[in-house]
């Protein structure tokens, strides 16, 4: 008994003209396809133009794409070279049609720019060239302009669009390689720094703002994009934070945020975007570091000393890691590396909880001293020390 075949043409509901979509299996048994418009509502028309199509089956599964004649208006099918920005395009449709952030398409977007500015691609190159990327140039060119995270970062978005192109016979497998560079150790202000900073920033509104920052452990934009109800300020989730975070803030600071607001909105009026507007604090806080001496510390250090402080007054690494909102609590555990002595020299102004804790090391160790155990061995008679 004959079977029906299926008719290789159809339309939808919102053109008139033909459509054909030629299917195929590639070598590791997956399916492929693709739909071309045949650009026509007469089926007659419409077989003689899939007719080409299907002359080209065997280059479309290896990844060739052509410009048809009816397309191009003219007597002969020509192959179109896709370029690295179409390529980057449909990768940017593909992050948006699968419910990808705003953010996280735009961190692409400028992930992308980067890798261009970098020499490692160019936009204009057919797509197939990036079989040869060098993403070593990549990680040489941002070395010492951003931070080893946001250089790892951009090298695995590169390499999330590289693996989209390969996916879909774009282009070859590209060499690979590591995107672990050493991060940024963790930086924070002691107490005679930060207050050498203060007092070198032009006004108090200023001084307020950074000790705000140190306070809560707010990241840069984090005050400007929260909402505030009662005294809890309340972070949205963000990139680096998958979770809502709530900060406790006291009367005065809840004042303090209202005046970095106001700041904040008045700038505003006369500054390109956001961004522009709450790096002004960044910049100012820059500009004081520079006048003392620390030439290398940035806001974020803030947060790092918000970290380390709450650490030294807590001694709890679980508590601290939920109230800083870490994802992973590895990250937190590298702040319980510095020592209750450490601590002691550089934050005085915690004397009350970190002496307390100091008691209670020196007491759980002191039936292990050395001196205890060996004390004899350890007294050198007279008359017999070293030469």
């Amino acid at each position: 008994m004959a079977t029906k075949s299926r008719n290789p043409l159809f339309k939808q509901s919102h053109s008139k003209n033909w459509n054909c979509r030629p299917q195929w299996r590639n070598e590791n048994g997956s399916k492929g396809s693709k739909q071309i418009s045949l650009g026509t509502p007469d089926k007659e028309l419409a077989w003689q133009r899939y007719r080409e199509v299907k002359s080209t089956l065997d280059d479309l599964k290896s990844g060739i794409n052509f410009e048809y004649s009816w397309q191009r208006q003219s007597r002969f099918t020509e192959v179109k070279v896709q370029t690295v920005q179409d390529a980057f395009d449909k990768y940017i449709k593909y992050q948006e049609s699968n419910g990808m952030k705003p953010d996280t398409v735009e961190s692409s977007r400028l992930i992308y720019n980067r890798m261009t500015k970098s020499g490692c691609a160019s936009s204009s190159l057919p797509i197939k060239s990036l079989k040869g990327i060098d993403l070593q140039m990549f990680k040489e060119y941002w070395k010492g302009k951003h931070a080893p995270n946001t250089i790892n970062q951009g090298l695995n978005k590169i390499k999330a669009f590289l693996n989209y192109c390969v996916s879909r016979n774009w282009m070859g497998q590209y060499k690979k390689v590591s995107s672990t560079l050493k991060p940024k150790p963790i930086s924070y202000f002691t107490d005679e720094e930060f207050k050498a900073v203060i007092e070198s920033l032009p006004d108090d509104e200023l001084r307020r703002a950074i000790l705000f920052y140190r306070e809560t452990g707010c990241r840069k934009r984090e005050p400007f994009i929260a909402r505030r109800v009662g005294n809890t300020l309340i972070i949205p989730p963000m990139k680096k934070n998958p979770i809502e975070r709530r900060v406790q803030l006291s009367d005065v600071m809840c004042q303090v945020h209202d005046e970095m607001m106001a700041r904040f909105n008045k700038r505003m009026e006369y500054c390109k975007n956001e961004k522009q507007a709450w790096n002004w604090y960044y910049y100012k806080l820059k500009s004081a570091c520079k006048q003392v001496g620390l030439n290398r510390k940035t806001l974020h250090d803030l947060r790092d000393t918000y970290i380390v402080r709450l650490w030294s007054m807590t001694g709890d690494i679980h508590l601290v890691s939920t109230i800083v909102g870490h994802s992973d609590i590895k990250q937190t555990i590298e702040y319980a590396r510095f020592t209750p002595n450490e601590l002691l020299v550089h934050f005085p102004s915690l004397s009350k909880w970190l002496k307390p804790r100091l008691e209670v090391a020196n007491s759980l160790m002191e039936h292990t001293l050395m001196e205890h155990t060996y004390g004899d061995l350890l007294k050198v008679p007279e008359g017999k020390q070293a030469i």
